[in-house]
């Protein structure tokens, strides 16, 4: 089934607006849905917020939804030499900008850098998708080159072909419907070549240590893809308390590969 006229249709229902989280200009999109639960998505490194409208598209008949972009990402502000910790502190601050707008968050749906950010929140509940908890030999390899070659790279890496083609090789799921998911969703998400050099660098900070990005939480569900290409799948995060978790058989974008499954499990906690 061609869902992408609905993916359409559905970014028409969404409204934008910026807000000042901790000093850093903040995309945010909102999506009434008529619920009295609000879930708050996070998208990963390298995209924004279109990145978690397929799965977002399956949750919006049970919840209201809010996105962000991630700092340097997106229509978010820039942060010249960006390290992990301003991700970290803008997300400290991000619940409280939140409330001060009056808007209640009860879930968070993180997927891999989001993760990061998505651990220094406020929340009783939140899920994380492939979390960088462990990051693949190859991965480190391959960011560590990009960030060293960056300069020269971002006339490739930023070229839609080949974006395509990195989408492609992150999923499991190669059938049409996620071929032409993934033109669909590079051809809308727009990346600056300086926005490239910053992303390029917290992909190389990231995959050097085991960052532990899961925290004790009143609820913490983990799920991970069994055939991701960067983030190692794990079970546990160091005798942090999982709640729910779940292996699938998809690659590192499990929000492309199954996002109606991802969608069925999250509604059904």
């Amino acid at each position: 089934m061609n869902m992408l006229p609905m993916y359409d249709k559905f970014l028409g229902e969404i409204s934008s607006d910026f807000m000042d989280v901790g000093g850093m200009k903040t995309a945010c999109y909102f999506y009434q849905g008529g619920s009295n639960k609000t879930i708050l998505l996070i998208h990963g490194i390298g995209g924004d917020f279109h990145g978690m409208i397929p799965l977002a598209y399956h949750l919006k008949n049970d919840a209201n939804l809010v996105f962000v972009d991630l700092p340097s990402h997106g229509r978010s502000q820039l942060i010249k030499n960006m390290e992990m910790s301003d991700v970290e502190n803008w997300a400290m601050n991000l619940m409280p900008t939140f409330g001060g707008k009056g808007v209640s968050i009860d879930e968070v749906v993180a997927h891999s850098l989001g993760c990061l950010a998505a651990n220094k929140m406020q929340c009783q509940k939140i899920w994380y998708i492939s979390p960088p908890i462990k990051t693949s030999v190859m991965s480190r390899i391959s960011s560590s080159f990009f960030y060293r070659t960056r300069r020269v790279n971002q006339y490739i890496y930023l070229n839609y072909y080949f974006s395509v083609f990195r989408g492609l090789c992150l999923v499991n799921n190669i059938r049409k419907n996620v071929v032409d998911l993934i033109r669909w969703l590079t051809k809308n998400t727009q990346v600056t070549r300086r926005q490239y050099l910053e992303q390029s660098k917290i992909a190389r900070d990231v995959s050097r240590g085991e960052k532990i990005i899961i925290s004790e939480r009143e609820f913490t569900g983990l799920i991970v893809g069994r055939r991701d290409k960067i983030s190692l799948p794990v079970n546990a995060a160091d005798g942090v308390k999982i709640d729910k978790f779940v292996e699938l058989d998809t690659g590192h974008l499990s929000v492309l590969d199954s996002p109606e499954l991802v969608a069925e499990l999250i509604l059904a906690e």
